[in-house]
């Protein structure tokens, strides 16, 4: 169902994310209480309504304003008529990487996208790090002081495609020490098991 497109005072914006909101069903309750008309039960609708419901100016801060409501791990990307917008999670669990195409750029959450679209990846977007691309170039902000990081270890042993490179470490490679670390601290006989 992703992205979600809406139409705001200042012009349409489609949003997609990846992670989960933890207060999801709160923000919803509230907002609902409120006016609100879900379509849909995934929680990118929330950031969308927390925008619409935003008296910021413009998209990128209305989206600041937004998820500093949100709690959870996740990366959001947002894309308008001028201007790409990607931000993660202050805690960092989530990845979200920065990409060059050409002249253009490209954000997504594992650099294996970037591969499939013949991109370059740049850098890996700090947590808590918001950043908005226009035909100007790139700003970076962090709306929201971001605590301690605290990346999610399943993103390497589970969800990552291990082509990917996630906080600048290949994910087949982690994968191997970590097997190797697991094998260090719970030997086994392998011939036992046969």
């Amino acid at each position: 169902v992703q992205p979600l497109y809406a139409e705001f005072a200042m012009g349409g914006c489609a949003i997609a994310h990846n992670g989960n909101l933890t207060n999801a069903a709160a923000l919803r309750r509230a907002l609902t209480e409120r006016g609100s008309i879900f379509q849909s039960s995934s929680d990118t609708e929330a950031i969308v309504h927390l925008m619409a419901r935003g008296f910021q100016p413009n998209i990128p801060e209305r989206m600041k304003e937004a998820l500093r409501r949100v709690e959870g791990a996740f990366s959001v990307i947002a894309l308008t008529r001028t201007k790409l917008i990607g931000v993660r999670d202050p805690i960092g669990v989530r990845p979200l990487v920065l990409g060059r195409l050409g002249d253009g750029w490209a954000l997504a959450s594992e650099t294996c996208a970037l591969d499939i679209i013949g991109a370059r990846f740049v850098r890996d977007l700090k947590p808590g790090e918001m950043v908005v691309v226009t035909g100007k170039g790139i700003e970076s902000f962090f709306p929201v002081e971001p605590p301690q990081p605290r990346f999610c270890v399943v993103e390497y042993a589970y969800s990552a495609r291990s082509d990917s490179s996630v906080e600048a470490r290949n994910v087949y490679d982690v994968r191997k020490r970590i097997g190797a670390e697991l094998a260090l601290e719970s030997p086994v006989d392998a011939l036992s098991l046969l």
